[in-house]
């Protein structure tokens, strides 16, 4: 394991949280423009020739038509939040083994230099005994 690795798999956890928060402003947006478009429509509907209650039973419908419209996009973007939150959580997850990895790789890496080392020495020492002798 490499630290580009690591550094490739920080940025893309970065870019889920990124996301997540464009999804979040996405969701405010939306519950905004159902609301202006809400009150469009109730504007337009009181402005028009019908009876008071015509009038009444077309602004309930809309305003239930707006409500459940305005729930699925809620129930949408709590979707795909949870789903960004668990992308984010995985990542998190495989960076944390990522760097075990290296500290496990860092390990072995010092043990095998520890080892050559010693022989280097041994060898060394061996040359010198036998130069002595």
């Amino acid at each position: 394991m490499i630290l580009t690795d690591l550094l490739a798999l920080v940025n893309k956890d970065k870019k889920k949280r990124e996301k997540v928060k464009a999804a979040q402003k996405f969701a405010v947006g939306m519950g905004v423009v159902a609301a202006v478009g809400a009150a469009g429509v109730a504007t337009g509907i009181l402005c028009a020739p019908k009876s008071g209650k015509e009038t009444r039973e077309d602004l309930k419908k809309k305003a239930i038509s707006t409500v459940e419209t305005i729930q699925k996009k809620v129930e949408t973007m709590k979707d795909s939040a949870a789903h960004a939150a668990q992308e984010v959580s995985n990542v998190i997850k495989d960076v944390h083994g990522k760097t075990e990895d290296v500290k496990n790789d860092i390990k072995d890496g010092y043990h095998e230099i520890e080892q050559d080392i010693h022989k280097t020495a041994e060898n060394i020492s061996n040359e010198l005994n036998k130069s002595v002798k």
